[in-house]
């Protein structure tokens, strides 16, 4: 052998004996097999046509983890659309899991699992004729591994569609759900919040909402649709289908802007494709009126009565202020209450020059009334906002009900039935007695319960329920028990007003004893 096949012969060795030094350990997977792996990824057909209706196609995939360890797996399959080599529309992503709380739900174990998706094609594109493929799987267990695949399969489907021309429609446009209809500013400025509902047989790409205001100023904020993993979001707000979008759309109005009114003036929307479409009079989002309080005003905001005793009926109280700089006079005042009412919109003008409006309390369930704003309108249309209703400062002004803490007085309590028999007992749906009570201006009595006792203070029945209060101090109540057998009873009671006050009678060793004797009831043979 010529010295130099053996030099050779020496490093291959050599270069071998490197090798098995580096070697994995046993069930280990090495660099050219890798622990995550996609062992197959596919439609279950090659071609549609959505032409004519809807189509849905399955993308089946399967996973295998060399890992005897994993026992989950997760990940997502991103799908994207082409017209030929170029890409076209928004790609779509599809989480999934093992386990429950992806969009798909996989079988099977960590070591080989399975997952089908039903991908619901859409029907429109900017060309008659595109692909949809796979172009990335991603793939993690919950013992560290993670892998990207990218363009797997072959895993693709051809579509025939229709071609998307036109651009998205706002189905609806309104007022953001708690953006009123009026706003104080207080010279730095105001934003004003709105929603629409927008649809696009291709999915919604971006729009911008422009606002008319005082003065001819113009005012605009765009919006835009992206997409997160599985969802979609425009300004916040979550869709699961770029088809069917909901997007809230803020508009600041800058700091020293004019008093005046805010209308929707343009609406502008584009498609995925660029289709486009200009609304230029919208129909929905009412007028939104935004005052500095700068020509009508007021000060001086009081109640007449801040408590009040509603307990039986209806009460009056006044709201009273000073209003300045109202031309024409004020022509009406609007209260924004809770539990209370306004009987009119008219100020009543006192002697002094300031003005009152009247809030009616309404009886017994209503314990307190805020007054979160006041609306005032002159005779020429100018406005001023208080409160904060409007986004101003709170008034402070609450109307509460006085307490009441007097539990409720018997006067008198008599059985008009003081002897019954043992079968009379049985037949009866209850044992009726009278209670005549102190009425007052206060709670009225809502509730009662009673008791009867045999001799040796032994309850043998009951009652309770809610009780109707008349005014005229007056109730007539019962106690349920079943046959009693011959002997003497005596009956207990308590009454219990809206207040929550609970005063207790005739029981035997507690509570006050009635005044004109106990109830005591005899049960003879029959």
């Amino acid at each position: 052998m010529k010295p130099w096949r053996l030099r050779a012969l020496v490093t291959t060795v050599a270069t071998a004996a490197v090798v098995l030094s580096i070697t994995a350990p046993a069930g280990a997977a090495t660099a050219a097999t890798p622990v995550l792996e996609i062992t197959s990824i596919a439609f279950d057909r090659t071609s549609v046509d959505v032409t004519q209706d809807y189509a849905s196609v399955a993308l089946t995939w399967t996973i295998t983890d060399r890992s005897t360890k994993a026992r989950k797996i997760n990940g997502a399959v991103e799908l994207r659309q082409f017209a030929g080599d170029q890409q076209v529309g928004q790609p779509r992503t599809v989480s999934y899991d093992l386990d429950w709380g992806a969009q798909v739900h996989g079988s099977g174990t960590a070591q080989e699992s399975t997952y089908s998706y039903d991908f619901a094609v859409p029907r429109y594109a900017s060309t008659a004729e595109t692909v949809w493929r796979v172009t990335k799987v991603t793939v993690a267990d919950d013992v560290a591994h993670a892998r990207t695949v990218r363009d797997p399969g072959p895993a693709a489907l051809a579509v025939t569609q229709l071609v998307d021309t036109e651009g998205p429609v706002a189905e609806q446009l309104y007022l953001d759900f708690g953006q009123p209809r009026e706003v104080y500013d207080d010279g730095s400025g105001v934003t004003l919040r709105y929603r629409t509902q927008l649809t696009d047989e291709s999915g919604f790409k971006r729009g911008k909402l422009t606002l008319a205001g005082p003065g001819g100023v113009r005012l605009s904020s765009t919006f835009q649709l992206v997409q997160n993993g599985s969802q979609w979001s425009c300004n916040g707000d979550v869709s699961y289908d770029p088809t069917w979008v909901g997007c809230t759309v803020a508009i600041a109005v800058p700091a020293g802007s004019a008093s005046g009114t805010w209308r929707v003036a343009r609406v502008d929307l584009t498609d995925v494709w660029g289709n486009t479409r200009t609304i230029t009079s919208p129909e929905g989002p009412a007028p939104v009126q935004v005052t500095r309080n700068d020509v009508v005003s007021a000060s001086g905001f009081a109640l007449t009565e801040s408590r009040v005793n509603n307990w039986r009926k209806p009460v009056s109280t006044s709201l009273t202020f000073t209003p300045q700089g109202a031309v024409r006079g004020l022509a009406s005042v609007d209260l924004d209450m809770s539990w209370c009412s306004q009987p009119s919109r008219t100020p009543v003008v006192r002697e002094d020059g300031s003005v009152s409006v009247e809030i009616v309390v309404q009886s017994s369930w209503v314990s307190s009334c805020e007054i979160k704003g006041v609306k005032l309108t002159d005779g020429a249309g100018n406005v001023a906002l208080y409160g904060t209703t409007y986004g101003a400062a709170d008034l402070g002004l609450t109307i509460t009900r006085v307490p009441d803490e007097k539990a409720p007085v018997v006067l008198s309590a008599t059985l008009p039935k003081a002897t019954w028999t043992s079968q009379e007992t049985e037949d009866a749906w209850g044992l009726g007695f009278d209670v005549t009570v102190e009425v007052d201006d206060f709670a009225p009595i809502n509730g009662t319960s009673a008791t009867i006792y045999d001799s040796e203070g032994v309850s043998q029945g009951g009652m309770y329920g809610g009780e109707h209060d008349d005014g005229t101090g007056v109730f007539h109540l019962a106690v349920s028990t079943g046959r009693l057998a011959p002997g003497r009873y005596t009956i207990g009671f308590s009454l219990t007003d809206e207040a929550g006050n609970t005063s207790h009678w005739g029981y035997p060793n507690a509570g006050n004893p009635i005044p004109n004797g106990p109830l005591v009831l005899t049960v003879v043979a029959d």
